[in-house]
């Protein structure tokens, strides 16, 4: 395996690994350790070898890469994880379907959230998926009809907690993990030639970062920055509950905020907070009006 592809599956594991291992916690209310194994270049069939009965979580990119990233692993186990979360001991089932197998594209849904903000962090810019489908592979014909005939990067995922252990494998296509080497700035693969350095994209995020760092901002350049796009939220509050009851939610059922009526709400930008407001109507729509707002170093420093 080239260094290329090697240090592209080093920063997959550690995003997802943290990501895996937290949200299983979470969920579960029980300690997960995630530890990156192995790594391989694998064909279609060496991915239906992987296990006997596998369930293959597919999650779609819609932002910042295309096509979709894979996780494999064992039906028995996909339906231990699930009974673990869903409030059982761990108990195994031979098949996964109906609240199960929504639970189990709920938990990978939050997990790709997670890895994708660190990822997001890494290149630059924002990542994000479409949705999650959970797919039962049947044979090498399986895997090439429903994952596609092209060779995948290959990393080991070993799950450790008491009432469980498993490997589940991610699986990134040629053609992602090309697009995730560039966007992480680690090269081509060595079997493939260097692009002209006036067409290469690695360096462009470079000026856009620069003017945002250090101990004091430098707003002689801002103009330059003016024009890039962000992303604007404004966040009324959370809430926390068990993943047997985010199931059961049905239209009309309320989410209690951990926030007052009369509180304050904040505004995001790029995922950070830059200033607190009240919701509004203006002419029909939702507003924002400011009342609070960091000063303009601060701002700038925040989205760095």
């Amino acid at each position: 395996m080239d260094p290329a592809t090697h240090q592209l599956l080093q920063k997959l594991g550690s995003a997802f690994g943290e990501a895996v291992g937290s949200v299983f916690s979470m969920l579960t209310g029980r300690e997960f350790v995630v530890t990156p194994g192995s790594e391989a270049s694998l064909s279609a069939s060496e991915v239906a070898h992987l296990h006997e009965r596998p369930v293959a979580v597919k999650a779609a990119y819609a932002k910042g890469v295309t096509g979709a990233m894979v996780f494999l692993l064992p039906l028995t186990q996909s339906t231990q994880l699930v009974d673990l979360m869903l409030g059982g001991e761990g108990a195994a089932s031979e098949e996964l379907s109906g609240d199960s197998r929504d639970a189990l594209a709920e938990t990978f849904n939050q997990i790709l959230g997670s890895a994708n903000q660190t990822l997001s962090d890494q290149v630059g810019e924002t990542l994000s998926i479409s949705g999650v489908e959970i797919l039962f592979l049947e044979g090498e014909e399986g895997v090439a009809a429903l994952l596609g005939e092209g060779s995948f990067e290959g990393l080991k995922l070993t799950i450790a907690q008491d009432q469980l252990s498993a490997d589940l494998h991610l699986l990134a296509p040629g053609m992602l993990a090309e697009q995730l080497r560039r966007k992480l700035g680690l090269g081509l693969p060595s079997n493939e030639p260097e692009a002209e350095p006036q067409t290469t994209p690695l360096a462009a995020p470079a000026p856009a970062a620069n003017p945002m760092r250090g101990a004091s901002v430098d707003t002689g350049n801002l103009d330059l920055l003016l024009d890039i796009e962000l992303p604007v939220m404004v966040r009324m509050g959370h809430a926390e509950m068990p993943l047997g009851e985010l199931l059961k939610l049905t239209p009309g059922s309320i989410l209690e905020l951990n926030r007052a009526a009369d509180s304050p709400v904040d505004l995001l930008v790029n995922g950070k907070q830059i200033a607190r407001g009240e919701v509004v109507v203006v002419d029909g729509n939702f507003a924002f009006r400011i009342l609070e707002i960091e000063s303009t170093d601060t701002r700038i420093r925040s989205l760095s």
